[in-house]
């Protein structure tokens, strides 16, 4: 039985939403409202510009990266896109995740493809280098975790072993059931499919050499390290702002913990992260650091919700006064 694209695309959504929904209400789920509210309103939002400004830098640093890697690509259009453009891609990338999982890589791809005429495989293929690199600074990133978090072993054999949570083997359950489900149909292609897909992965190819023919390998380091510092910083100040940092004890570099595992959540094909961030972040809050679940959800759904509003007003924005007119056209390669 062949089942469409079509379907399949529905059957993943329908299932990465409904995880969502699940997590979200497991997030949620016991918390006193009256007392999250209370920590809504308390909070000193005179943070916020500098909270909007390093996290614009810190895309425009991801942009430089991307840069480095797009002006390797063989051809002539790509070594004249200016990082502006990328810049504004990536932005347009993150409003197109908080619809479909994993549809900002393709967005910002078909941007920026439509845009300088430039192969929207290649520029694909650099981005599957840039999720490789971030992939190693991740793994890297939860080693220096399990360092940080050393002395709370046996908490998290607590939380973990504790037999009155079983929401959270069903949190664990579905999260496997909905990659198995979404790997099964994505394995499915048709044979017209496959046809295609040899000449896509050729130019694919292309985007990944771009890692040793880049003239800029020292940027794809500096920009790397400083990109995750500044995102640690991005997890740092929302602590400052709802003053959880003092109540937990909580330096920049527990940040980083915290922004690590938290980007585990966002990995999970839920769109924009929504209900699987917020629930590995209130359980690292709560039971590794001891936050009230009142603080520690109103730290993550403001770290969500003005991710999502930053994302959709700049990227709608962007979208609306773009020059280009051929932002809707399907690329055939």
């Amino acid at each position: 039985m062949t089942i469409s694209t079509g379907t399949r695309k529905l059957i993943f959504r329908t299932a990465s939403i409904a995880l969502a929904v699940l997590l979200i209400w497991l997030s949620l789920r016991g918390i006193n409202f009256d007392e999250f509210w209370d920590s809504i309103r308390t909070g000193n939002y005179l943070w916020i510009p500098l909270l909007l400004a390093f996290t614009l830098i810190s895309h425009l640093i991801r942009a430089i990266r991307w840069h480095a890697l797009v002006t390797a690509i063989n051809d002539k259009a790509s070594s004249h896109i200016p990082i502006s453009h990328l810049f504004a891609s990536l932005m347009v990338g993150y409003m197109a995740n908080y619809v479909l999982p994993r549809a900002g890589e393709i967005a910002r791809c078909t941007y920026v493809s439509a845009k300088h005429k430039t192969s929207f495989s290649s520029l694909l293929g650099t981005v599957a280098v840039e999720r490789i690199i971030d992939l190693f600074v991740l793994s890297i990133g939860l080693i220096v975790t399990v360092y940080i978090l050393r002395e709370r072993f046996d908490v998290i054999s607590d939380v973990m072993l504790i037999p009155d949570v079983p929401w959270l083997w069903i949190a664990i359950g579905s999260l496997v059931i909905i990659v198995m489900v979404s790997g099964w149909f994505r394995l499915n292609p048709s044979s017209r499919m496959k046809i295609r897909l040899i000449v896509w992965l050729r130019k694919f190819t292309d985007g990944l050499k771009t890692i040793y023919q880049t003239r800029f390998r020292s940027r794809l380091i500096w920009t790397t390290v400083l990109m995750w510092l500044f995102y640690a910083l991005m997890a740092y100040i929302p602590l400052v702002m709802f003053e959880l940092e003092g109540v937990g004890a909580l330096s920049y570099w527990d940040a980083m913990a915290i922004m690590f595992i938290g980007t585990l959540g966002i990995v999970v094909p839920t769109p924009g992260g929504a209900g699987s961030f917020h629930f590995l972040t209130i359980l690292t809050l709560t039971a590794l650091y001891g936050i009230d679940q009142s603080g520690a959800t109103a730290y993550a759904v403001f770290v969500h919700g003005a991710q999502l509003i930053l994302y959709l007003s700049i990227g709608g924005l962007i979208l609306l006064t773009s020059s280009y007119s051929n932002s809707q056209q399907v690329i055939k390669e």
